[in-house]
C-alpha cells in the first residue's frame, strides 16, 4: 500500500465509524445509504490530496512577487 492509499484507508475508517455510531440509534436505509455516501467521499478526497501532496508545485506564484 502506498501513502495515499494508507490515508484514505484511514480516514475513510474513522469517518465511518464515527457515522456509524452517530446514526446507529436511528438505523434506517435511508441513513446507512447516506453515511455509505460520505464514508466514500470523505475516502476520496483524502486519496487524492494524498496524491497530490508528493507532485511538485507550480512556481508560477512565486515568480508573481519577485
Amino acid at each position: 500500500m502506498n501513502k495515499a492509499e494508507k490515508s484514505a484507508l484511514k480516514t475513510g475508517g474513522i469517518f465511518g465509524t464515527l457515522g456509524a455510531v452517530v446514526i446507529l440509534p436511528f438505523a434506517t436505509p435511508v441513513l446507512w445509504a447516506a453515511l455509505a455516501y460520505g464514508t466514500y467521499k470523505v475516502a476520496r478526497t483524502a486519496y487524492y490530496n494524498a496524491k497530490l501532496d508528493g507532485t511538485p508545485k507550480d512556481k508560477t506564484d512565486e515568480d508573481l512577487f519577485v
